[in-house]
């Protein structure tokens, strides 16, 4: 068939690679434009962007797609079909309406749980053990479109939304070639979404950022893996905000919390960190990031900030500058 792809970061790369790799053709590469990022603004290319010039796909960028260029080019190719991931942006239903087959969208998540814009965050952050990938139809409400193909991911212990990412575009990858052979072969079988199952997965906004103490050991942790690689989860300490990028659970040696206020450091050990009380069991911090410096351990932060039994983290309310 023959196919346009829009889709933008690093995860969607391996979904379009294996399209292009199979006997489908993509016609056209439609990603988001180029942007500036960290400290010194730079310029940079989506990798999405960066496959496309590498395989020699036809490529736009359109700042929005109200572009009438834009819906010419695409009323004229008049592809087979579309598929998405990870765009960014909602997709319109003039597009959605100009390929034979319509639009596929490749969704991080086993909808109809965690629909919406940080299904991958939502998921780690609220403790879930299963998530997945799910091929939908597109349609105009958001991620409500048919289930056309699914397969479930365990979400390990230690994962973070980076790891589980890359577990899931390959899982996406696969899923795609699948879900168009059945397509074109017409032997899918779509499935409507269970209302009484959907969850939504808001956008990761400042609230969710900030580490409360007083919350059970599991969740900080969940927090913390799930905001990682990005944003971060932050804390403070005094005047400092200070990013928290690893975390673990305390031995059993470590004092017994039940007295002490969330966010107290009540251990310190010079190999391994500090030790914070929380709503439960005591966290080690393994690897933190202090506003505007590089990351470092949690070792590094309690000598260089020469913290002490008794400090407290997040008590400070005012805002920091971020590091990168």
């Amino acid at each position: 068939m023959r196919a346009f792809f829009m889709g933008t970061p690093q995860l969607a790369v391996p979904v379009l690679k294996r399209i292009v790799d199979s006997e489908h053709e993509v016609v056209l590469v439609v990603s988001q434009p180029d942007k500036r990022s960290g400290r010194r603004q730079k310029i940079g290319a989506p990798p999405i962007k960066l496959l496309a010039l590498e395989e020699g796909i036809p490529l736009v960028q359109p700042v929005t797609l109200k572009d009438d260029r834009f819906r010419i080019q695409m009323e004229e190719l008049q592809p087979d079909i579309g598929v998405v991931f990870a765009y960014g942006k909602i997709i319109p239903q003039w597009l959605i309406d100009i390929p034979k087959y319509g639009v596929i969208n490749v969704h991080a998540s086993l909808l109809p749980r965690w629909r919406g814009a940080a299904p991958i965050q939502r998921a780690i952050m609220e403790g879930d053990t299963v998530t997945g990938v799910t091929i939908m139809q597109l349609v105009r409400e958001l991620d409500a479109g048919d289930i056309l193909l699914q397969q479930e991911i365990e979400i390990e212990p230690q994962d973070t939304a980076e790891t589980l990412a890359l577990r899931m575009s390959t899982v996406g990858a696969n899923l795609i070639i699948k879900a168009l052979a059945r397509i074109e072969s017409g032997t899918i079988q779509p499935t409507k979404q269970n209302p009484a199952e959907i969850t939504y997965a808001g956008k990761i906004d400042d609230e969710d950022l900030e580490i409360s103490w007083a919350k059970p050991a599991e969740a900080i942790f969940n927090q913390i893996r799930g905001l990682n690689p990005k944003p971060g989860a932050h804390t403070h300490f005094d005047d400092t905000l200070l990013k928290v990028w690893w975390a673990a659970k305390a031995p059993q040696v470590i004092p017994d919390t039940a007295q002490a206020e969330p966010g107290t450091i009540i251990h310190i050990d010079k190999h391994t960190g500090p030790y914070v009380a929380t709503g439960t069991e005591p966290l080690l911090l393994v690897e933190v990031q202090p506003a505007n410096k590089k990351k470092i351990s949690g070792a590094e932060f309690m000598r260089g900030y020469r913290l002490k039994v008794g400090d407290r983290l997040g008590t400070v309310v005012r805002s920091q500058g971020l590091g990168d």
